[in-house]
């Protein structure tokens, strides 16, 4: 039943994408690598804190919501597919640009003869929409996807009594290790010990019976970024540790904007004490030391996951929302 579901959602996409190619409907062309310089100007335009405003967020996770773009008139519009239904993200647009912006994409899903349907909206632009159209939209806050946010210089010092136990770990690390480990940036040389941690990590995650959803979705979209890493490497920034020679935890993260940095992935043994929030603090401190704010991404509802990333104690979530045109 979940097989046939799903490709009926894939066949709806693909007409979708289909109609436009054979109709006068606006074109969506689905995201690929080649497609970064196009979009990555797009993305430039605006300053949203939320990662799916980033190209190798959308990239990444292509695969999963057969995300496509349009480009029109100094705006691009990304739509994808989410449990059968179309939606779309914020349209990639100058403010004052918007207005117009919103109203294409309504006029789109008329045409395809579908509800407007927005995922990952952020609040500010969820007020906005309340007091340009009213009550033609329902909203839902989707806290499983609200992204965690940090200060930067607290998550780089550790300071305060509340990273006490962040700074012990840390401190454990230092001293069980000392002399035995080098954090270094990552390049394609790196990547087989990236993929042989990645197996290893998924393998301990299985024995203890805490494998997560969409553990290999994930691993796909690492393997993009690593094999297109001549593409993305001006912006994206990879870097390990090494322990005797093995690497043990690796992480990647860019700029999302002047202001904040977005970390994509964070992976260590989880076995040796102080690793993974020495590896969260010294990719800080050496690849972007003077960013405010730092975007840990959402948890998806892990319950693990949402437990780690409150530990760190954001200093506050860059919230969205699913907007659905009322019926």
């Amino acid at each position: 039943m979940l097989i046939t579901e799903e490709r009926e959602s894939i066949n709806l996409f693909e007409q979708i994408i289909q109609q436009g190619k054979n109709s006068l409907k606006p074109q969506f062309k689905e995201i690929t690598i080649e497609d970064r310089e196009i979009l990555n100007p797009y993305f430039d335009l605006v300053d949203y804190e939320a990662c799916e405003y980033n190209f190798n967020t959308l990239y990444m996770w292509q695969h999963a919501y057969k995300t496509a773009y349009h480009i029109g008139d100094n705006f691009a519009v990304l739509v994808g597919e989410y449990e059968g239904e179309v939606f779309s993200i914020l349209p990639l647009a100058k403010k004052e640009d918007l207005p117009k912006v919103i109203d294409f994409v309504l006029d789109y899903f008329k045409e395809i003869e579908e509800k407007l349907y927005f995922r990952g909206i952020t609040e500010e632009v969820v007020d906005y929409l309340k007091e340009q159209y009213g009550d033609r939209f329902e909203y839902a806050a989707e806290r499983d996807i609200f992204d965690y946010v940090y200060d930067g210089e607290i998550l780089r010092t550790l300071k305060g009594r509340k990273n006490s136990k962040k700074r012990n770990h840390i401190n454990y690390f230092l001293s069980e290790y000392e002399g035995r480990f080098e954090y270094r940036l990552l390049g394609k040389a790196d990547f087989d010990d990236c993929r042989q941690l990645l197996d290893d990590w998924t393998v301990n995650k299985e024995e203890n019976n805490n494998i997560e959803e969409g553990v290999d979705d994930e691993r796909l979209g690492i393997e993009k970024l690593f094999a297109h890493y001549d593409e993305v490497c001006d912006r994206l920034k990879i870097a390990g540790i090494y322990i005797d020679g093995k690497l043990e935890a690796f992480t990647m993260g860019e700029l999302l904007n002047d202001n904040m940095a977005l970390i994509h992935i964070e992976k260590a043994n989880p076995e040796i004490r102080g690793l993974y929030p020495y590896i969260n603090q010294q990719f800080l401190v050496h690849e972007f030391p003077d960013v405010e704010f730092v975007n840990r991404e959402e948890d998806m509802g892990i319950e693990g996951l949402r437990k780690a990333k409150l530990s760190y104690h954001p200093c506050k979530f860059v919230e969205k929302y699913t907007v659905r045109e009322a019926n």
